[in-house]
């Protein structure tokens, strides 16, 4: 297997080798001998350590790969070596597999709970529900489709003033204040969707029969707790999430529907009110950050060095070392994210920058998963480097909320117009992150639903969750047709409901933040309990890790009410209608 060097100088300039599956197989073969030929619990964790090894090396040189081609998903060779990578990867589980077995069948199992935790061993258990070598072919075609669609999505150009943009790059003029400019760069952006519908639909019918597939010949009643064994949740179940889901409905979506009402009220259009209309928050448009790419990374370096000399430096490495790639073109997959390549002992940083306010978002979301990462990476297990994802999110949307009080880094004088902006926000995202979770649940439940069955409960749930949306002058939306812009939907089932959970706790931190501020120059208690939870990384069960930091649980009542009312009393310290004149 390909050995790296954590002594780099330009992450992007890093050699990466054509991924060899005989070579892979072999690795594994050797540890699982090594297992079998282990004679003491000292050679028998040797062989574990040497697992590890390996599981992070596939991880870096896989996640290498990976970078390159969402950067640029025409480049051939990383095109090809994403498609082999899709064919290796459920191939290696049976050796990976393997291994969990001789973990879990060893005759030492009180040593390698004394040397790993006991919650190694839980997620083992897990892990090895997940898998068996007779749905290889079935995971294979799983990651095919899904590439399929990243593709799809990613070659989408959509011709505007002399230009051919990437759907990212449209975002902009989507978001415009101009109402005409809205109007047509949305209308542009629904064709291209429209145009799809029919390929979309069949790419996530496939997907949603296969993964039906895998999740019956491995003994599940439905994909639904396989996706939950795949995310590794171990604390918490689907009975939770509905009432979880209940609780957004009564506490969250009637304050959502209040703050979308003055927005209505503060646009002046009246019963005219479109979807697209909702995309700017002020009538004198969103608040947008000063300055080009390079000027946002500078403000950035600036606001990390203000809040903590640990953020600073693994900022500051990030950007000299070249591990981002920060700016919407032509070829590039949508979206952002982070990702942790531990045999670099880095994280890279992946986003799609166009000129809106989430930008900086961007710059304080995913560099706070870069920032837990750091943290954490000298935990030995790779499985508990990282928690779950509920938590996991919890990282990266706290450190957006902390770093408010140098907002005026980037937005200067409009700075209170984005704060109360990004507040708002979180609050009517919590309903539709959580619309995105029940329409799955009801996909794979029902899985032999149509394309258009699926669009029509689509459109029956976003009236419970977001009723006030005026889709008239926009059949595809009114039918259904929104969730396929969802990339998660069709590549990370399940996920987006711990964005919400995460959402929740993130608005914890703004208001102990907040109620810090009053009393001192800097919430540095605030700033303290979170770092205490991301140098936990996984270490813990997330009830445990919450417990651990002093967090209330969102799903527990009435943790989420109570969250909600302390942020209104924040939103209400904001004059919105003041803020709109501000241009």
């Amino acid at each position: 297997m390909q050995k790296f060097d954590t002594k780099f100088e330009d992450f992007l300039k890093i050699e990466v080798a054509e991924p060899n599956f005989e070579e892979f197989k072999n690795d594994y073969l050797k540890v699982i001998d090594e297992f079998k030929k282990a004679k003491s619990a000292e050679e028998t964790l040797q062989a574990i350590r040497d697992s590890f090894a390996l599981d992070d090396a596939l991880s870096t040189q896989y996640s290498l790969i990976s970078v390159h081609h969402t950067i640029d998903t025409r480049d051939e060779k990383y095109n090809k070596w994403n498609d082999m990578f899709d064919e290796i990867i459920p191939q290696i589980s049976e050796y990976g597999n393997k291994i969990n077995e001789l973990i879990l069948n060893s005759p030492y199992r009180k040593e390698i709970v004394e040397a790993f935790g006991e919650l190694f061993i839980k997620k083992l258990q897990v892990q090895l529900k997940t898998f068996s070598p007779k749905v290889i072919p079935l995971l294979q075609e799983e990651n095919k489709l899904t590439s399929e669609y990243t593709k799809l999505i990613s070659s989408a150009l959509i011709e505007y003033k002399g230009q051919k943009l990437s759907l990212p790059q449209m975002g902009k003029y989507c978001s415009s204040k101009s109402r005409s400019e809205r109007r047509k760069a949305n209308k542009l952006v629904l064709k291209w969707w429209k145009d799809h519908d029919t390929e979309v639909g069949k790419i996530f019918d496939k997907l949603v029969k296969t993964r039906t597939k895998i999740a019956t010949k491995l003994g599940y009643k439905n994909f639904i707790q396989l996706a939950y064994d795949r995310l590794g949740r171990t604390g918490w179940n689907e009975e939770d999430v509905k009432q979880y889901r209940e609780q957004v409905v009564t506490n969250i979506v009637p304050l959502a529907n209040k703050i979308l009402e003055q927005q209505k009220e503060r646009l002046g259009y009246g019963d005219d009110t479109q979807y697209y209309d909702y995309k700017i928050f002020y009538k004198s448009g969103n608040p947008q950050p000063k300055g080009d790419k390079d000027k946002l990374v500078n403000q950035a370096r600036k606001l990390y060095k203000q809040l903590n000399s640990e953020c600073s430096k693994y900022f500051n490495f990030l950007i000299d070392h070249n591990c981002v790639d920060l700016e919407a073109k032509p070829g590039k997959a949508g979206g952002g994210y982070e990702t942790y390549l531990p045999c670099l002992k880095t994280p890279f940083i992946f986003s799609n920058f166009n000129g809106t306010s989430g930008d900086v978002d961007v710059l304080t979301h995913e560099f706070g998963h870069a920032l837990q990462a750091f943290l954490s990476a000298d935990i030995e297990v790779p499985m508990l480097r990282s928690p779950g994802y509920e938590v996991c999110e919890m990282h990266s949307m706290s450190m957006e909320f902390l770093a408010h009080p140098k907002m005026e880094l980037f937005f200067g004088n409009k700075a209170d117009k984005y704060r109360y902006y990004h507040i708002a926000s979180a609050l009517t995202f919590i309903p539709y992150g959580t619309l995105v979770d029940h329409f799955q649940h009801e996909v794979y439940e029902n899985p032999k639903m149509t394309h258009k069955q699926r669009k029509m409960k689509w459109a029956e749930l976003e009236k419970i969750y977001n009723p006030l949306i005026n889709y008239d002058k926009a059949p595809f939306l009114k039918n259904g047709g929104q969730w396929m812009r969802q990339h998660h939907i069709v590549t990370s089932p399940f996920y987006y409901i711990d964005y919400t959970i995460a959402q929740i706790v993130s608005l914890e931190f703004l208001c102990e933040s907040y109620n810090e501020l009053k009393t001192s120059e800097k919430a540095e208690k605030t700033f303290e309990k979170y770092l205490k939870l991301s140098k936990l990384g996984g270490t813990m069960d997330y009830k445990e890790l919450l417990e651990a930091s002093n967090i209330k649980d969102p799903m527990v009542k009435p943790n989420q009410k109570d969250v909600a009312s302390e942020v209104v009393k924040i939103l209400d310290t904001f004059n919105p209608s003041e803020l709109d004149k501000a241009r």
